[in-house]
């Protein structure tokens, strides 16, 4: 595995790489992507092999430039309105697909999914690439997404190479299906819900899976969540318990990994989720997250992670 970095230099051997049919990791604006030619479909099999992402769950497509969408796919007047908003940017689109893009990408389904990263390393090196990548995040399929070189590794020890660099944000993308009547969003990410009813009606559909863990985590939320959280702790070490706590503040006196509030606890929390998971402690206590333009978003993903293991208080 190489370890690139985010300059001239690095791009410009990643996209050598690519173009040999291999696959490279690098910084998104939301979280790391893993890449590969997008016509290529042998290396678009490895994608689905390294991830050990079922065939049957398609990979989003990454372009550079507006004009690689109409080639790759049908595009309705209300995806040119959202495209003109938010293009470059966190916003995934599911449009129909035309025949240039590869079944095994669609999962052999007639939309194909769209973004433009905001992000110049992606963007940099699809240009290099001199063609679109599919960009799925560099992850186990199940895990929370990587936000730091570091999980990349962990997660892929057989990738060719990954490109060291920031994830400003901290979570993937909101994806929207506009090729239904009205149109659904798919996935809260981090362009809000309210941002895009400013363009369009939709309605929300969402589907709470679960991540795959390690360890049981426990998501409190409500107005005395501290209070809960206490109580909580208190109880499960009077079973001989090893709790950990992972909050916006060390204001428990108990063992915590701290996230910070607002936009640090989007770009942190994934994080933190992972080192929890490698740490000696019987189970994991999330403080719920509440913030009018991520909190949708970050608080489906908690919601995934802890299952049925939400607790009001």
């Amino acid at each position: 595995m190489k370890i690139l970095n985010d300059d001239s230099r690095g791009i410009e051997v990643a996209s050598k790489i690519i173009e040999r049919g291999c696959l490279v990791a690098f910084p998104t604006e939301t979280v790391y992507g893993v890449g590969c030619d997008v016509f290529n479909e042998e290396a678009v099999k490895k994608v689905y092999e390294i991830k050990k992402r079922d065939f049957s769950k398609p990979l989003i497509v990454g372009v550079s430039e507006v004009e690689q969408i109409y080639e790759l796919a049908e595009v309705n007047e209300v995806a040119e309105k959202l495209i003109k908003k938010f293009f470059p940017g966190p916003l995934t689109l599911i449009l129909k697909r035309k025949e240039i893009v590869p079944k095994i990408v669609t999962s052999g389904l007639e939309k194909v999914a769209i973004r433009m990263p905001d992000h110049f390393v992606p963007l940099e090196l699809m240009k290099r690439s001199r063609k679109p990548i599919v960009v799925p995040s560099a992850n186990v399929s199940g895990k929370p997404s990587p936000t730091k070189f570091e999980h990349v590794i962990q997660d892929l020890p057989g990738i060719d190479a990954v490109i060291k660099g920031e994830c400003k944000i901290g979570i993937e993308s909101t994806i929207v299906d506009v090729t239904t009547d009205p149109i659904k969003i798919l996935r809260f990410g981090a362009v809000p819900k309210r941002e895009i009813e400013r363009h369009t009606k939709l309605d929300v559909e969402l589907s709470f899976g679960e991540y795959k863990t390690s360890k049981p985590f426990y998501l409190f939320i409500g107005e005395r969540v501290r209070e809960g959280i206490l109580k909580f702790v208190s109880d499960a070490e009077s079973k001989g318990l090893k709790p950990l706590i992972i909050a916006k503040e060390d204001v428990y006196g108990k063992e915590v990994i701290t996230v910070g509030k607002g936009k640090d606890y989007v770009r942190n929390i994934f994080d933190a989720i992972r080192r929890a998971e490698l740490m000696d402690f019987d189970l994991v206590i999330l403080e719920g997250f509440d913030d009018p333009e991520y909190g949708d978003a970050v608080m489906h993903r908690l919601k995934m992670l802890a299952g049925e293991r939400v607790i009001r208080v």
